[in-house]
C-alpha cells in the first residue's frame, strides 16, 4: 500500500513538471522585404516564446548564420532572437530565417528578403524638341530608372532659375500608367515660353529623386485641327489582379476638342467601390473580389462627330493563398488526439508543405513521427497525432504557396499530465437583465481536460439553456428571473475529483424598455430636426439609466456643435441640417446591464446639385442641341431643368430659355442670329433651385440676317411746350441680328402728304424730338422700323397717331358741391363735360388728353402746413364700357382722411396728362368730432405691490380730434407671451386736464399691460400702453408731508405716499395742540393725497403727523408743529397765568422806567412833550378791533392775516395781500420751537400782485363760492395708547350716508371753469379753500366700487 501511495506521488509531481513545459513559438517576426540604406542600421526582429525559454537561430540563404561572427557590424540582441545590422553592407543582401529551439520544438519564421535601397539615374540624353501642328495629339517618354523600392514618376518644368514646379494635369495634359506625358490637343501654350518638360522619378525610402531629360514642345500652325476623339494610350487589353488589391485601369483619347472619357462594365455594373480620377480617364476598383472579373470598356468622344472611340479590357482576378483554415496550438492530455488543419484558397490553388521542427515531412526520420502508429495523414490538409504520450512534443508548420505567394503558420503540440485546477474562479456576485445571455467563468487547467460540472444551489445544472463551455464557464442564454441563485463550478479529472470553485450570486434584473420611440422625420435643409426617446430599467437600476444616440451605427461626436443632446428629456437636436445628416438615428437606452434599441430615418430635403458635364452637342444658326448629367436630388425629386445661356453682348446676364422635364438630358433651344452663346443648366425641385452649373466650355456661333421685328411702344410725350416728342423701347443686342443696326423713322402730319423720314443710327436710342412751334396737341402719322447690313426687318411696320405737346386746359368743373360730411370723410360733387373725351374737346377744351380732376382742401387758416390734393382719373368716376348718354356728367368722389373736427376749404380743376386748369370757387368743409389720437409720455413713475401711479400727458394740438371729455383705463396681465383678459377700470377719469392716475388693486409681484385712452364724444382714440411691474407685498413706507396752507382754524396738508404704500393704503392725519398727551385724527382719505384739519383754534401750536395704515401695519411721518393764524383765546391766558403775570408786571416796569427817563430828559431839556400812547397788550388789539371806530390803518402792527374780518367781508373786500410781507414778520416762533417747523404762509400769498384775477394756486380773489356742506370737525379723540398698537387700529362708526369727499360740483360755473390757457396752468391738487378749508374746485368723489381707480 505504501508502494501503491509513492508511485501516486510521483506521477503527480512528474505531472507538474510536464505541466510547465511548451514547445516555442515565433510571434514577432519581419516582413518579407526589408529595405536598408548603406551606412544606416536595419533591423530583423525575432521574439519567440516558449518553456524553457528557446534560443534562437538563423540561416542566410539556406546556410547557418551567425551574428557574433560579423564583427560588431551585426549583433544579436539579448534574450531574443533580433539581429540588428550596424552598418549593413551589399554582401548583407539575402534571404534570412529565424529559429526559435527548445527541448520541446523548433519554430521558424517566414523567408526574409534584406535587400539595399537605391534610387538609378536616368540615361544621358540631349535636349530634345518636339514639334507638332496645334490641335494634334503629343507623347514624350519617360524611362524611370532602376529603383528599389519602386519609385514614383511626376512631370515638372524647369523654371529659368532652376527650380522645379509640378504640372497640373487636366483631361487634355496627363500621365500614363507607365509614366509617358501624353498631351490629347496640343495649344500654343503648351511651349511654355521655351521651358522643359522633364520627368522626376522620386523614392521616398532614400529620401532621393532623379531628374530626366528635358524636352521642349514648339507648336505649328496658328490654327487648331479639329480631330475626332481616337485611342492614344490604354491600359493593356488583358490584365489580371490579385485579389484584396486596388485595380487601376486608364484610357486616354487624342482628338481636339479634348475627348471626354465614360466607362462601364460590359453585361454589368461598375461596383460601389469603384471611383472614377483622373478626370474621367482613369477607373479605380478598391480590394478587388473575384466578382469583379469581367470586361470594361472606355469610350471617348468629342464635339467634333457623332463617332466613339472605344476600348475594352477583359480583367482577370486571381489571388496568392488565402488562409481558409489555419493551424492552432494544440495542448493534449496523454491518451488524447490532437488534428492540425491547414487549408487556402488561391488562384491557381496552392500547393501545401508539412514541416515537424522545421524539417519537411517526408524528410523527418524521428521514430516518433516515421513509421509510427500514433502519426495519421489523411490528406494534404491534415495531419492527426492519435493515443498520444508525453514525449509527443514538437513544432508543426504548415506553408501553402502558389505563383503568387504563400501564406505561412508555425504552431506547436504540446502532450501534458496535470490535475485540475480553477484558475480564474466564478466572480463573488454577477448582475444580468432578462433577456440577456451570461457567461459564469470557470476557467480550469488540467491535462487531460477536466470534466466541468455546474450547480446551483445544490441542484446540478444540465442541458437547455445552459450551456458548459470547453474553457469550463457557465453560458446561460435568455436569462429569466427565475435563473437568480447561488451558482458554483466542479472540476475533475483521472488525476483528481470534485475540485470546487467559489460561489457567484446571480442576480437578474428587470430588461430595459424604450417607452417612447422616436419617429421618422422629413425636414427641410437648414431646418431643425428633433427626435425624442425614453425608456424605463429595474427600479435598482434607475440611477444607472443612460440614453444615448448613433447615427448609422455609430455614436454621435459630442464635439458636433450641430448635434446635441438635452440631458432633461433625452431629446436629440440637429441644428442647421444638411443633406449628409440624413440617415439612420438610434436611441440607445442602456443601464450597464442591457440596453434597448430604437431607431428612426431623419431625411433632409435640399436643393438640387448642379448639373454637370454640361456641352453643346450641335451647333445650328437658330438652335443648339445641349447635353447635361443630372446631379443628386439630395432627397427631393428634381421637377424640371432650366437651361439659360448668355452672350458676348451682356456676359452677366443669364437668360432662362428652355424648360427640360426630370427625366431629359437634352434640349433643343432656339437661337438668334449673330451672336455667341454659352449655356448651363439649372436643377429644380419642391425645396428650391441649384446653383447653377458650370457653362460650357465651347461657344456656339450663329451668322448674320435680317432683324426679326421692329421696336414696340412708340409713344408721344407732351411735356415739352413746341415739340413733338417721340419715345420707344430698343431693341436690344441680340435681336439686332448682325452689324450696322439703325432705326429709320417717318413723321407725317395728320393731313398732309409729305412726310419726314430720319435715320437714328445709335441702336440705344429710345427718343426724338421734332420741333413744331405753335401746333398744340396736334395729331401725327409716325412709323419706326429696324435695319442692319443685311436688309430691314422682316416684321411690316405699324403706323401711329401720335399728338404733339400739351397745354393748360381752358375749362372747368361746375356745380361743386358737399354732402355728407364725416369726421375725416366728405362726399363732394361736381358737373363736367363729356365731349372732353372726344378728339374735339380734347384738341379745343382741354388742350391735351383728359386725365381727370385734382381735388386741392387745406385747413382754413392752415393753408401752408395742411394744404393736401389728390388726383381722381377718369377712369375712377367712369364704368368702364358705359356709353354716355348726356353732354354733362356729374362726379361722386369720397374725399378721405380729413382732419377731423376742422373747418376746410376746397377746390376742383380739371387737368390732363401734364398741365392743371383753373379751379372752381372754393367749398367749405365742416368735419365733424372725431377721436382723439394717443397720449404723450404715458408712464407708470411710481410702482408698488398693488398700485401703480401713472402719468402722461394730453395727447397734441393736431391729435386732439375734437373736445377731450376725459380718460379711460385699462389692464391686463402679462405671462411670457400670454396676455390676460383686459379690465376696464369701473370708474374712468371724466376730467379732460386730469394727467395723473393711481391704478390700484392689482397683485404683488406681476407684469401688467396698462392702456389709456384719451376720450371725446365720438367714443375713445388711439391707444397707449406700458409693461410695468408690481413690487413685492411689503409693508407701507412713511409718508411724507408738506403743509401747504394755514387759517386761523383750518390746516391743508399734502403727502407722498411711502415706497411701498399700496392701493389698500388709507391714510389719516393725527393732530394735538403743543405739549397734550391725546392725538386727535382726521377721517380716511383713500382717493385723494390731501387732508385739511379744521376746527382748530387760532393762534395755536399744534403738532401735526400723517399716518398710512394697510390693514395690518401703521406707519406715521415725522411730526412737525404748525401755528394757526391770529390771537390765543383768553382761557389761554388762563391756563397760563403764571407766565401772563410775569409778563404784566415786567410790562408795567418797563413803562414806569420808561415814563420816569422821559420826565427826567423832558425836564432837562425843557421841552414840552405830548403825553405818551398807552400801551396794548395783545387781548387789548383784539378787542378793540371789535370796535367799530377802531383806525385799522393806524393800528397796523396788530394787523393779522385776514384782520380780524369774517370770510363775508373777504369775499367782498379782498385784503391787501401787499402787505403781507411786512406784517408777517410781526408774528415769530413760541420760544424753543425752531422755524422750520412752524408755518404761516408757505404759498408765499404775499407775492402775489392784487392785479391777478387768478392766483398761482388756482384761486378766483373777487369770486369764491364756497361748499360748506361737509366739515370734519366731528374727529375722535383717543390716546397715544394707539401707537402701541401693532395689529390694527380701531374702527370708527360713520352714518350710512358718510363720504370721504364732499361734493363740490354743484356750483354755479363761472368763467374760469373753461379752458383758457395753457393745460400745465392746472395744478393736480386742490389750491382753493373756504374758511373751513374746504376746496372750492374739485370733482365729486367717485362711486364706491370693488377696484379703486384714481
Amino acid at each position: 500500500m505504501d508502494i501503491l501511495k509513492c508511485i501516486v506521488v510521483f506521477m503527480l509531481s512528474l505531472a507538474c513538471v510536464y505541466a510547465v513545459n511548451r514547445p516555442p513559438s515565433v510571434f514577432i517576426q519581419p516582413p518579407n522585404d526589408v529595405y536598408y540604406k548603406p551606412g544606416e542600421t536595419v533591423e530583423l526582429p525575432c521574439i519567440a516564446e516558449g518553456i524553457p525559454k528557446p534560443i534562437y537561430k538563423w540561416q542566410f540563404n539556406g546556410l547557418v548564420f551567425n551574428p557574433s561572427g560579423q564583427d560588431d557590424r551585426v549583433v544579436q540582441l539579448p534574450n531574443q532572437g533580433t539581429i540588428v545590422f550596424n552598418r549593413p553592407e551589399d554582401k548583407d543582401e539575402g534571404i534570412y530565417q529565424c529559429f526559435a529551439i527548445n527541448n520541446y520544438g523548433t519554430s521558424i519564421s517566414i523567408k526574409v528578403n534584406l535587400r539595399v535601397a537605391r534610387l538609378g539615374q536616368f540615361a544621358p540624353e540631349p535636349r530634345k524638341t518636339y514639334r507638332e501642328q496645334a490641335g494634334r495629339a503629343l507623347t514624350i517618354n519617360c524611362v524611370p530608372p532602376l529603383s528599389y523600392p519602386k519609385a514614383d514618376v511626376y512631370w515638372v518644368i524647369k523654371e529659368t532659375d532652376g527650380r522645379w514646379t509640378a504640372i497640373n494635369y487636366d483631361s487634355r495634359m496627363s500621365m500614363d500608367i507607365e509614366g509617358r506625358l501624353r498631351i490629347t490637343n496640343v495649344i500654343p501654350d503648351d511651349r511654355r515660353g521655351g521651358k522643359a518638360y522633364t520627368c522626376m522619378a522620386i523614392n521616398y525610402f532614400m529620401r532621393d529623386n532623379a531628374i530626366g531629360p528635358e524636352n521642349v514642345i514648339e507648336v505649328v500652325g496658328t490654327s487648331e485641327l479639329r480631330i475626332p476623339a481616337y485611342e492614344l494610350w490604354t491600359s493593356p487589353s488583358n490584365q489580371f489582379f490579385l485579389a484584396g488589391s486596388d485595380m487601376k485601369i486608364k484610357c486616354i483619347f487624342g482628338g481636339n476638342p479634348t475627348p471626354k472619357v465614360y466607362w462601364s462594365k460590359v453585361n454589368g455594373t461598375l461596383p460601389d467601390r469603384a471611383s472614377i480620377k483622373s478626370f474621367g480617364q482613369e477607373l479605380w476598383i478598391t480590394n478587388v473580389q473575384l466578382s469583379d472579373q469581367g470586361n470594361y470598356e472606355c469610350e471617348g468622344i468629342n464635339l467634333e462627330t457623332t463617332q466613339r472611340a472605344t476600348k475594352s479590357i477583359y480583367i482577370s482576378v486571381e489571388s496568392a493563398p488565402i488562409w481558409v483554415k489555419e493551424p492552432k496550438d494544440a495542448e493534449v492530455g496523454t491518451g488524447e488526439s490532437a488534428t492540425f488543419i491547414c487549408v487556402a484558397t488561391g488562384i491557381p490553388a496552392p500547393d501545401y508543405s508539412w514541416y515537424i521542427d522545421g524539417v519537411r515531412l517526408q524528410d523527418v526520420r524521428d521514430p516518433r513521427i516515421f513509421g509510427s502508429q500514433h502519426v495519421q495523414k489523411p490528406n494534404n490538409n491534415n495531419i492527426t497525432f492519435v493515443n498520444l504520450t508525453l514525449d509527443y512534443h514538437m513544432n508543426i508548420q504548415c506553408n501553402a504557396s502558389n505563383k503568387h505567394g504563400y501564406v505561412f503558420s508555425d504552431v506547436y503540440l504540446n502532450v501534458l499530465a496535470e490535475a485540475p485546477t480553477i484558475i480564474e474562479p466564478p466572480p463573488p456576485m454577477l448582475k444580468v437583465a432578462e433577456g440577456k445571455t451570461v457567461n459564469i467563468t470557470c476557467k480550469t487547467s488540467g491535462k487531460p481536460d477536466p470534466l466541468i460540472t455546474w450547480y446551483r444551489g445544490s441542484s446540478l445544472i444540465t442541458g437547455g439553456r445552459y450551456t458548459i463551455q470547453d474553457s469550463g464557464s457557465l453560458t446561460i442564454e435568455n436569462v429569466v428571473l427565475a435563473d437568480a441563485g447561488i451558482y458554483q463550478c466542479q472540476a475533475s479529472n483521472m488525476y483528481k475529483s470534485n475540485v470546487t470553485s467559489t460561489t457567484c450570486e446571480l442576480k437578474v434584473k428587470r430588461r430595459t424598455r424604450i417607452e417612447n420611440f422616436p419617429m421618422d422625420l422629413e425636414v427641410i435643409a437648414g431646418k431643425e430636426g428633433k427626435f425624442t426617446c425614453s425608456g424605463s430599467t429595474d427600479t435598482d437600476e434607475v440611477g444607472n439609466l443612460i440614453v444615448s444616440w448613433e447615427k448609422d451605427g455609430k455614436a454621435i461626436s459630442t464635439e458636433d456643435q450641430r448635434m446635441s443632446q438635452n440631458f432633461m428629456d433625452n431629446s436629440l437636436t440637429i441644428s442647421g441640417t444638411i443633406v449628409r445628416d440624413s440617415g439612420v438615428y438610434t436611441c440607445i437606452v442602456s443601464n450597464g446591464l442591457d440596453e434597448a434599441r430604437a431607431a428612426a430615418i431623419l431625411t433632409v430635403k435640399d436643393k438640387p446639385d448642379s448639373p454637370t458635364g454640361v456641352e453643346i452637342t450641335r451647333c445650328r444658326d437658330k438652335s443648339a442641341d445641349i447635353k447635361w448629367v443630372k446631379g443628386m436630388d439630395n432627397n427631393a425629386p428634381v421637377n424640371y431643368f432650366v437651361v439659360q445661356f448668355n452672350t458676348t453682348f451682356n456676359k452677366d446676364q443669364w437668360i432662362s430659355v428652355y424648360q427640360a422635364k426630370a427625366n431629359e438630358n437634352t434640349a433643343t433651344v432656339p437661337l438668334s442670329p449673330w451672336a455667341n452663346y454659352t449655356f448651363r443648366v439649372i436643377a429644380t425641385n419642391k425645396i428650391g433651385q441649384s446653383a447653377p452649373s458650370f457653362p460650357t466650355p465651347t461657344v456656339c456661333r450663329t451668322n448674320p440676317a435680317r432683324p426679326e421685328k421692329n421696336p414696340v411702344n412708340v409713344r408721344s410725350i407732351g411735356d415739352s411746350r413746341g415739340f413733338l416728342k417721340l419715345e420707344w423701347t430698343p431693341i436690344t443686342q441680340i435681336e439686332h441680328n448682325g452689324e450696322g443696326f439703325q432705326y429709320i423713322l417717318t413723321i407725317k402730319e395728320r393731313g398732309t402728304t409729305q412726310p419726314q423720314v430720319f435715320n437714328i443710327p445709335r441702336w440705344t436710342t429710345s427718343q426724338f424730338n421734332m420741333s413744331i412751334p405753335n401746333k398744340i396737341y396736334t395729331p401725327y402719322l409716325v412709323t419706326l422700323k429696324a435695319k442692319n447690313n443685311v436688309g430691314e426687318s422682316m416684321q411690316d411696320p405699324v403706323e401711329y397717331t401720335l399728338y404733339s405737346f400739351e397745354e393748360i386746359p381752358k375749362v372747368r368743373v361746375s356745380q361743386v358741391s358737399v354732402t355728407e360730411p364725416g369726421s375725416t370723410t366728405a362726399k363732394l360733387t361736381w358737373n363736367w363735360d363729356s365731349a372732353w373725351l372726344t378728339e374735339a374737346g380734347r384738341m379745343r377744351d382741354i388742350q391735351g388728353e383728359l386725365r381727370g380732376f385734382k381735388i386741392s382742401f387745406w385747413v382754413v387758416n392752415e393753408k401752408v402746413s395742411t394744404f393736401r390734393e389728390v388726383d381722381v382719373l377718369v377712369d375712377e368716376i367712369i364704368i368702364p364700357g358705359q356709353r354716355l348718354k348726356r353732354s354733362i356728367q356729374t362726379a361722386v368722389y369720397t374725399l378721405e382722411n380729413l382732419p377731423a373736427y376742422a373747418q376746410i376749404e376746397c377746390t376742383i380743376s380739371v387737368m390732363n396728362n401734364f398741365y392743371v386748369g383753373p379751379p372752381s370757387e372754393i367749398m367749405t368743409i365742416r368735419t365733424a368730432e372725431g377721436v382723439p389720437g394717443p397720449v404723450l409720455n404715458f408712464e407708470a413713475r411710481i410702482r408698488s405691490s398693488n398700485a401703480f401711479t401713472l402719468f402722461w400727458d394730453l395727447p397734441s394740438t393736431a391729435d386732439l380730434n375734437g373736445i377731450l371729455t376725459g380718460f379711460d383705463i385699462a389692464f391686463q396681465t402679462v405671462d411670457g407671451l400670454l396676455l390676460g383678459a383686459i379690465h376696464d377700470r369701473e370708474e374712468q377719469l371724466n376730467d379732460p386736464y386730469v394727467t395723473e392716475a393711481i391704478l390700484n388693486g392689482l397683485l404683488p409681484n406681476r407684469k401688467y399691460r396698462v392702456y389709456l385712452w384719451a376720450r371725446t364724444r365720438n367714443g375713445r382714440g388711439e391707444s397707449t400702453f406700458i409693461e410695468a411691474m408690481t413690487t413685492m407685498r411689503a409693508p407701507p413706507g412713511s409718508p411724507s408731508f408738506s403743509v401747504l396752507l394755514v387759517t386761523e382754524t383750518m390746516i391743508n396738508i399734502t403727502w407722498t405716499p411711502g415706497s411701498s404704500a399700496g392701493g389698500r393704503t388709507v391714510f389719516y392725519a393725527e393732530y394735538r395742540r403743543e405739549g397734550e398727551a391725546d392725538w386727535l385724527q382726521t377721517t380716511d382719505e383713500v382717493l385723494y393725497n390731501w387732508k385739511n384739519i379744521t376746527g382748530l383754534q387760532s393762534g395755536t401750536a399744534y403738532e401735526v403727523r400723517v399716518v398710512a395704515f394697510d390693514g395690518e401695519n401703521r406707519v406715521n411721518s415725522e411730526t412737525k408743529i404748525v401755528n394757526t393764524l391770529g390771537t390765543a383765546s383768553a382761557f389761554a391766558l388762563v391756563a397760563n397765568w403764571k407766565w401772563f403775570l410775569g409778563m404784566l408786571v415786567a410790562v408795567i416796569v418797563i413803562i414806569t422806567g420808561c415814563v420816569i427817563i422821559w420826565i427826567i430828559h423832558k425836564q432837562r431839556r425843557n421841552v414840552t412833550h405830548e403825553p405818551p400812547k398807552p400801551s396794548f397788550s395783545r387781548e387789548d388789539a383784539r378787542l378793540k378791533k371789535s370796535d367799530p371806530s377802531f383806525d385799522r390803518e393806524s393800528a397796523g402792527q396788530y394787523n393779522d392775516y385776514y384782520r380780524g374780518e369774517s370770510f363775508d367781508d373777504l369775499k367782498k373786500n379782498p385784503p391787501e395781500y401787499e402787505d403781507f410781507d411786512k406784517k408777517r414778520d410781526q408774528y415769530s416762533a413760541p420760544k424753543g420751537q425752531s422755524d422750520s417747523k412752524r408755518y404761516s404762509d408757505p404759498r408765499r400769498y404775499s407775492d402775489y400782485d392784487d392785479d391777478d384775477e387768478v392766483d398761482e394756486g388756482g384761486f378766483q380773489r373777487h369770486s369764491r363760492d364756497y361748499d360748506n356742506r361737509y366739515s370734519d370737525e366731528d374727529d375722535d379723540r383717543y390716546s397715544d395708547r394707539f401707537d402701541d398698537d401693532v395689529k390694527g387700529r380701531p374702527q370708527y362708526d360713520r352714518p350710512p350716508s358718510y363720504d370721504r369727499t364732499p361734493s363740490y360740483e354743484r356750483r354755479p360755473p363761472s368763467e374760469t371753469d373753461s379752458f383758457q390757457g395753457p393745460y400745465e396752468d392746472y395744478q393736480r391738487e386742490p389750491t382753493k379753500f373756504d374758511d373751513e378749508g374746504h376746496p372750492v374746485d374739485t370733482k365729486p368723489a367717485p362711486a364706491k366700487a370693488s377696484s379703486t381707480f384714481v
